[in-house]
């Protein structure tokens, strides 16, 4: 009995042996005909770089003056505006912009301040969020300006002159670009314009500069000059795997 417990013990590193020794036994591996294949999955879009294009938008959103005695009470009104851009490079655009829009008065009932404008400008890009390519811009332009009561211009109880003309100004904005398609793009901009409305010129009213910021949504079709107007076409992404068919 005592024998057979010590050989019983000795035995057990060879059992161990043995058994460290006998072939593992893998999992059955899976043919290719098993491996499930999403063929309707869509692929991520990736555009091609706009550097070369130019751009053709309209924009619409609001206008608000400030500055100056004469925008005190000023109401929101809606302005539209018509942009050109040609891209230099990935991070430079270019952009020339032609808008129009006004604003009433609380307090001043049938009279408004109106502002036509053109300006070239430039934009660059400083950081993409949450899908939209941020891009920081200043300009410089020329702005027409008139100052309304019943569709005439009022004048300076003084100087006796009109308040209106066509001077110079500028703006610095901050706008925000997504890629619909490969030759569209939607845009968010707000921008801060400055007026310079001769202040000189008058003693009431208009006795300072004026200023107003804008906020605007538009739409934009690019194009390379060197390849014409592109019609947008839909592409079939789908993939199609065959391997691990039996037929194949």
């Amino acid at each position: 009995m005592q024998i057979s417990l010590v050989l019983g013990k000795r035995a057990w590193p060879l059992v161990l042996l043995f058994l460290a020794g006998l072939p593992r036994f893998a999992p059955a591996q899976s043919s290719p005909s098993d491996i499930f294949v999403n063929e309707d999955a869509e692929e991520e879009e990736v555009f091609e770089p706009l550097r070369g294009f130019t751009g053709y938008g309209m924009t619409m959103g609001v206008i608000r003056l400030h500055g100056g005695e004469v925008t005190k009470g000023a109401k929101v009104r809606p302005v539209l505006q018509g942009d050109f851009r040609y891209r230099f490079s990935d991070r430079w655009i270019g952009k020339g912009e032609f808008g129009f829009g006004w604003n009433g008065f609380d307090a001043r009932a049938d009279t408004v301040l109106a502002v036509t404008y053109g300006t070239l400008g430039a934009l660059r890009e400083f950081r993409d969020v949450v899908g939209l390519t941020l891009r920081a811009g200043v300009g410089l332009g020329m702005y027409r300006w008139n100052y309304k009561n019943g569709g005439k211009s009022v004048r300076d109880p003084v100087t006796q002159r009109f308040y209106r003309g066509f001077v110079p100004g500028g703006y610095v904005g901050l706008e925000g670009e997504h890629r619909l398609t490969r030759h569209v793009t939607y845009t968010l901009a707000f921008q801060e314009h400055v007026i310079m409305t001769g202040a000189d010129r008058y003693q009431s009213l208009f006795n300072e500069d004026i200023a107003a910021w804008t906020a605007r949504l538009g739409v934009h079709y690019h194009f390379s000059p060197y390849e014409g107007i592109i019609w947008e076409r839909k592409v079939n992404r789908k993939i199609s795997l065959t391997s691990g068919r039996a037929d194949k």
